[in-house]
């Protein structure tokens, strides 16, 4: 990681994660409808796919500033790294 506080947010948004699968375990020990669970299978997805958007960009940003590179190079790995995150937020 590349700084505490980038660590400290992952570790947040694991622990969200964390909260809902439990959250699903009990539904499906409860018998709840398939409705339900699929509902927040899908929000466990959400929240996996944006934890890795929110690494990714931390990583990069972090890679960009140990390196000296012109202006242009720099700008293109930023504009391919905003594409790759919204690729892996729709995903």
């Amino acid at each position: 990681m590349a700084s505490e506080q980038m660590k400290k947010s992952v570790l947040q948004r694991l622990g969200t994660i964390k909260g809902h699968i439990a959250g699903i375990e009990k539904m499906v020990e409860d018998d709840k409808q398939c409705e339900d669970i699929l509902f927040q299978l899908s929000a466990v997805l959400g929240a996996v796919n944006k934890l890795s958007a929110h690494i990714l960009e931390g990583y990069t940003e972090a890679c960009l500033n140990d390196v000296n590179i012109e202006a242009d190079v720099r700008q293109r790995i930023e504009n391919l790294t905003k594409t790759m995150l919204a690729m892996v937020k729709k995903a």
